[in-house]
């Protein structure tokens, strides 16, 4: 993917997943704030370094060129040097959290794991931050859950389930496990269906026998929720 290639070369990332909140001050400036239920989409900007040989990334601009700001994309921060962002908190091993499954009793903002690992009962399965891609869709924690002594565990999102599960789903969380097919294609670790809105154009800046590749802005990426 031509954006994880980006990403991996971008001097700073900046990423919004707030609310969309209405505000008003009156005349005595008391303030009030109201939520618009919205699905509180992740967007993305890269801020890409201008130091990239020409000669080396013709096939990343013909990608590029390619998708544009009509394709969608796969945005995988496992691979590409900002790990840190989704990188798992808790106590299980990747091999465990890969034979985990989300169940579909998960609703709301209430993501329901089942076949969870035998480990201790204070053993961490999340801890707040920590990043659980269901089915398409990723969601972030906003609470510490331990295994306890269940056949599953309830953990609490910051936004609500984007699909309603027919059927159990093997959970992605953080670097670990397998997602299901996006674009035709799986990958290892919570990935973010994205479009380009923001696609700025290049410029060569001549070196010897070569070229930089400089950007006149950044790359904005919108979460693709269908």
């Amino acid at each position: 993917m031509p954006l994880n290639t980006i990403l991996a070369n971008s001097e700073a990332v900046s990423i919004k997943d707030q609310k969309i909140v209405g505000q008003v001050t009156s005349r005595n400036l008391k303030i009030s704030a109201s939520e618009y239920l919205s699905t509180q989409a992740f967007q993305f900007t890269f801020k890409p370094n201008s130091y990239m040989r020409y000669s080396q990334n013709r096939d990343l601009l013909s990608e590029l060129r390619v998708a544009d700001k009509i394709q969608e994309q796969y945005l995988n921060f496992g691979v590409t040097g900002w790990q840190s962002y989704i990188k798992y908190q808790g106590n299980m091993t990747g091999g465990q959290i890969s034979a985990c499954q989300w169940q579909t009793a998960s609703s709301g903002k209430n993501l329901v794991l089942g076949n969870l690992p035998s480990i201790s009962s204070t053993a961490y399965i999340v801890k707040v931050g920590d990043f659980c891609q269901v089915g398409r869709y990723s969601y972030i924690a906003t609470a510490n859950v331990q295994r306890g002594s269940g056949t599953t565990v309830t953990i609490p999102v910051h936004r609500s389930l984007l699909e309603t599960l027919a059927s159990p789903v093997n959970a992605v969380i953080g670097e670990y496990g397998t997602t299901i097919a996006l674009g035709g294609a799986t990958y290892t670790g919570v990935t973010f269906p994205v479009l380009l809105n923001e696609y700025p154009i290049y410029t060569f800046v001549p070196i010897y026998n070569d070229s930089f590749i400089a950007w006149n802005g950044d790359f904005e990426a919108f979460e693709a929720i269908l």
